[in-house]
């Protein structure tokens, strides 16, 4: 259930076998939703918890994009990533983090002063940084295509406007009824990847409606012009929590992304864009891209993070995967957020 990026991993590891396999999808298309509403990152994986799910499959999706980006005839670039600081404070975090990739198996990471930022990128802000050169930049739509078209030449259907309402097991014949407002699909197994609508999936399994909430983040897209002065992304010094204010990215097609910001939304898909926010964009971002001039803004876009979290800490928590006995035949994937698009194939094998 579900066609992001996650879904049409899981549907193209799923292919390597004697299946009958299909992906039932709310939307017209595949990476309607976040899968195609972020920056375009393969991420390193240091910012997150050593021993987490998060750490673990962000590393492997890393290490082996090379070659899956060989595989399915996608562009993508190993740019590296600049993760620059300003303050005494931005340097203790930056090294925090520096030691927690480190452990994590994130490979060549090195701290680099002003003169070395100027060499990698004259139009990158910062007075000191961390060059972190396993970082990469995607097209995250033309991945999740290019993973849900590779499942469907080997097999797997996929069922588009088709959104799941309902899910009854009959234990007796051991198969599970799906319902959608176009039929009834029969199956013996279910997958729930269904991104921001996870929770309500699980609870339909048997499993906790889990707790989450929605980060959204807004973006400028600037025209290629302004890509002819960004060759590297450029990050700011982590927060205390491993999170990122706005950075700016290059493109696999030559333009820059600058954002994303981040604020809490309740709406599921509260995908407009706001004055408010795309003012302060143009302030945070200046800091990172000295070329973030009005004249090269073309687009601009919001995406949502639905994370799990702790409703009595607040605390997020990590990637939810599972499947027990309590529930037979079923993998429930929850809180599937940032860094999903580097974890899509790990999650998939797993």
């Amino acid at each position: 259930i579900g066609a992001g990026v996650v879904g049409c991993a899981v549907a193209r590891e799923l292919a390597r076998y004697r299946l009958k396999t299909g992906v039932l999808e709310k939307e017209l298309d595949v990476a309607c939703g976040n899968s195609s509403r972020n920056t375009g990152m393969l991420h390193a994986g240091f910012t997150y918890k050593p021993g987490t799910l998060k750490a673990e499959c962000a590393v492997e999706g890393n290490q082996e994009f090379d070659q899956v980006a060989a595989e399915l005839g996608i562009p993508f670039k190993r740019t590296g990533k600049l993760v620059v600081g300003f303050t005494d404070h931005d340097r203790e975090n930056i090294l925090k983090y520096k030691a927690i990739g480190e452990q994590n198996g994130v490979k060549g990471m090195r701290m680099i002063d002003k003169e070395e930022i100027h060499r990698i990128d004259p139009n990158a802000g910062g007075e000191f940084a961390m060059f972190v050169p396993s970082s990469g930049i995607l097209d995250p739509m033309a991945y999740t295509i290019a993973l849900a078209e590779n499942a469907c030449q080997n097999g797997v259907e996929f069922f588009f406007d088709r959104e799941v309402t309902a899910i009854r097991r009959l234990s007796e014949e051991d198969v599970y009824l799906v319902e959608t407002p176009k039929g009834i699909f029969r199956t013996r197994w279910v997958i729930n990847c269904a991104g921001m609508f996870a929770s309500k999936i699980s609870a339909m399994l048997g499993y906790p409606d889990y707790p989450v909430k929605g980060f959204k983040g807004e973006y400028f897209i600037l025209d290629k012009k302004a890509g002819a002065f960004l060759s590297i992304p450029v990050y700011p010094a982590p927060n205390d929590n491993g999170g990122f204010a706005t950075h700016a990215t290059p493109t696999v097609d030559g333009n820059v992304l600058v954002g994303p910001d981040s604020y809490v939304t309740e709406d599921w898909e509260d995908y407009k864009v706001t004055k408010e926010h795309l003012d302060g964009l143009i302030a945070d971002g200046s800091k990172m891209f000295k070329q973030m001039k009005r004249d090269y803004f073309i687009r601009n876009f919001a995406g949502i993070r639905w994370k799990r979290y702790d409703p009595e800490t607040g605390a997020i928590l990590d990637f939810k995967l599972e499947s027990d006995e309590n529930h037979p035949h079923t993998v429930n994937l929850v809180g599937i957020e940032s860094p999903g698009v580097t974890c899509a194939l790990p999650l998939a094998r797993r």
